[in-house]
């Protein structure tokens, strides 16, 4: 078997608590994806609650992200070709970890990318992570166009409009956010801010990575 990750070929470890599993990825390659821990709200390495989350709670903006893995340079390689070169099928080699996300029953809402963006990049990352996990995919949300959230500082990303819209009746349904990366925390909570308004139940999120 290929691993997916390095295209070197490997001989899988099967054993009865794996049979189901996918097994497309060499276990050197999958030790090098260090997953997230820390604080109980983002995963951010260090204190059981990070500044970051403190100031989200000071400001009522509090969202509990699960954030699987570290951002560290083999997250960043990965990213690299699945985000920016078009490697779609790298995503596999999460797909057994995102499948035992639970959620309660309602909709898993990926981050939508703007419309130039999804014309140039051809797919949406985050939907792509959300179709991998159990449970009913809603493209409940659209994006202004705009200047990508990676090229602006922290600060015009805090002072700039919502770019969110709710395109879909979210009233009274719990909704599970899916994005790629967690850096800061705000493009997860504009989303839920436009969400909360439309009157969804409880929000919470799942991202693929953590900065660090």
């Amino acid at each position: 078997m290929k691993c997916l990750c390095c295209q070197h070929d490997f001989i899988p470890n099967w054993e009865l608590s794996n049979m189901w599993t996918s097994q497309n990825i060499c276990n050197p390659c999958k030790m090098k994806f260090v997953k997230s821990g820390g604080c109980v709200d983002c995963g951010k390495p260090g204190i059981e609650l990070c500044q970051d989350c403190r100031r989200w709670q000071n400001l009522d903006l509090p969202l509990h992200t699960r954030t699987m893995y570290l951002y560290n340079e083999e997250a960043k390689t990965f990213m690299h070709r699945y985000k920016f070169l078009g490697d779609t099928v790298l995503i596999r080699m999460f797909t057994d970890e995102l499948k035992k996300v639970k959620m309660r029953r309602g909709w898993i809402v990926p981050i939508p990318l703007s419309r130039d963006r999804l014309s140039e990049r051809k797919f949406n990352q985050a939907e792509e992570i959300a179709r991998r996990m159990n449970g009913k995919v809603t493209l409940a949300l659209k994006r202004d166009e705009g200047t990508p959230q990676s090229r602006k500082s922290r600060e015009e990303r805090l002072k700039r409009s919502n770019p969110f819209h709710v395109t879909k009746e979210v009233a009274g349904k719990n909704i599970l956010l899916v994005d790629d990366v967690y850096t800061t925390g705000i493009t997860l909570r504009q989303a839920m801010v436009r969400l909360k308004e439309a009157g969804a139940s409880e929000i919470s999120a799942v991202t693929l990575f953590r900065s660090i």
